[in-house]
């Protein structure tokens, strides 16, 4: 009987504490379908369609977007579609505007902006896709501004130009581009502007012959440290020359255009070089090795990519007149020293907190040649850390011309984008850990300073006071980025939203 009772109270215990572990249970999942439902902001479906919108449009067979319009009419028909306000403004921005709901009328506005250009469109669709997914949410937030900046020919001709009612000195900004990797940066290099001014006359054409080279199908793209992996036709045009001088060849430079593209790479060339017949074998023999290295270097990321030549020895469609030999030994000279390319720190180098030898501390880049009958001119855009390194590459440049009878002009300067804030980079990271999977390999973004130059310099000049960070995520990751953009938006003001 005593073992009855013992059995039954302690039955009696056990049931009420099974009863309480029970409830716990059931609280506990109470809040993690809340959390969960509460985290879970993005609209996936949407995200999705206008990603595979983009990449059908930018599929080889169907030819990618035809210019900025094409891209921006595309923007603004998928708005009206789903019935999303928006205006596009002067400077060809296309801006959802969402003022904030009454109970949060007092909280920081956010903008979130990216760049809209139609040649790197492909490249970047679940980026642009990110932007629309937080213009179309329905998230109650302050107030809330999607810019989709018109960037094309990375001539930020849209910040540059955006009102500057859109940035207050109290705006959080999340700046969202594509990248190899995972991160929050809160400062970029600065950018130079400058010119070689190569003088040129011409003279009667001394030779029997002419080769005609011509290159075409380049993909441009905006100017970063994957520079040494881009073709780039002014370089051919470097390769060709030095190596005729190398042989003492007698030859001229008859004509010469480079497909310029504002503030991005350079996409073609087409020059004409007169050299005598006896010459023209190892020339062209030396073309056609040119041309096997490039294929294999650039044309499975290039599909379009063509270098071609065409001998010319018709006397009657020679070039009747050429640049002379002075002028030929100047430009010659002066590409091959002006390098394009990322230039790296050293051992001996004043290294900044983070960086160490190897890492990129500044990129040169020569965007344009113009060949007129008097001059040719060169187009340089060099970014630095800092105007200590910018300046050893600038000089570097000036030398070079200096060295040849070139002059060398600088033409302007965008200064470097420095956010000495934490709030938004921290709460942003904080935001990111908390509804993203905690096991997962992409759960925590790094802080880094980037190693080229961003858009962020133009939206620091807009209001030096706003709370600015560049967001770089790879394109598998993007969808974790926009939900937790909408979570940080929607949490502001309220942030127990996550427990």
């Amino acid at each position: 009987m005593k073992v009855i009772n013992k059995m039954t109270k302690w039955l009696s215990s056990n049931k009420f504490r099974i009863l309480i572990i029970f409830l716990a249970i059931c609280i506990a999942g109470g809040i993690s379908i809340y959390k969960t439902r509460g985290t879970k902001l993005l609209n996936r479906e949407l995200f999705s369609d206008f990603s595979s919108s983009i990449e059908e449009v930018c599929e080889p067979e169907a030819g990618g977007f035809a210019d900025q319009r094409a891209l921006m009419d595309f923007i603004e028909k998928w708005a009206d579609d789903n019935s999303i306000e928006y205006i596009e403004d002067e400077s060809g921005n296309i801006i959802f505007d969402k003022p904030a709901v009454g109970r949060k009328a007092n909280v920081t506005p956010t903008l979130v902006a990216v760049s809209m250009n139609y040649e790197t469109a492909g490249d970047n669709p679940r980026i642009l896709a990110s932007a629309a997914a937080v213009a179309a949410s329905d998230v109650e937030s302050g107030r809330r501004t999607v810019v989709f900046f018109n960037d094309e020919q990375g001539l930020a001709k849209g910040y540059k130009g955006l009102d500057k009612s859109y940035l207050s000195s109290k705006s959080k900004v999340i700046y969202l581009d594509k990248g190899s990797s995972n991160y929050i940066s809160t400062g970029s290099f600065q950018q130079r502007y400058s010119e070689v001014d190569v003088p040129a006359e011409r003279e009667e054409n001394p030779c029997d012959s002419a080769v005609k080279v011509r290159i075409t199908g380049i993909k441009s793209g905006v100017i970063g440290t994957g520079i040494n992996k881009q073709p780039d036709p002014i370089s051919a045009l470097s390769s060709l020359l030095t190596r005729l001088k190398s042989k003492s060849t007698e030859c001229r430079l008859s004509e010469v255009s480079i497909g310029n593209n504002g503030d991005m790479y350079p996409v073609s060339l087409e020059a004409t070089i007169t050299l005598n017949s006896y010459n023209l074998a190892s020339f062209t023999g030396y073309i056609d090795k040119r041309i096997k290295a490039w294929e294999k270097a650039y044309l499975e990321d290039h599909p379009d990519l063509e270098y071609s030549y065409e001998v010319i020895e018709d006397p009657a469609a020679l070039p009747e007149t050429a640049y002379s030999a002075e002028t030929l030994d100047k430009l010659t000279g002066v590409l091959y020293t002006i390098k394009s390319g990322a230039y790296r720190y050293s051992d001996g180098d004043a290294l900044p907190e983070g960086k160490e030898a190897g890492d990129v501390y500044g990129i040169n880049c020569t965007t344009g040649l113009t060949a007129e009958d008097d001059h040719i001119r060169l187009r340089i855009i060099t970014q630095g850390v800092n105007d200590s390194f910018t300046d050893r590459m600038f000089n570097d440049n000036k030398v070079a011309s200096e060295l040849y009878g070139c002059g060398y002009e600088a033409k302007g300067e965008v200064k470097a984008f420095e956010n000495t804030r934490n709030s938004l980079a921290h709460t942003f990271n904080k935001t990111y850990e908390k509804v993203n999977d905690s096991t997962a390999l992409d759960s925590f973004l790094e802080y880094q300073t980037d190693n080229f130059f961003t858009p962020c310099s133009y939206l620091a000049a807009k209001n030096g006071k706003a709370d600015i960070i560049h967001v770089r995520t790879k394109a598998s990751n993007a969808a974790n980025i926009t939900n937790s953009i909408l979570c940080y938006i929607k949490a502001k003001g309220n942030t127990s939203i996550f427990g």
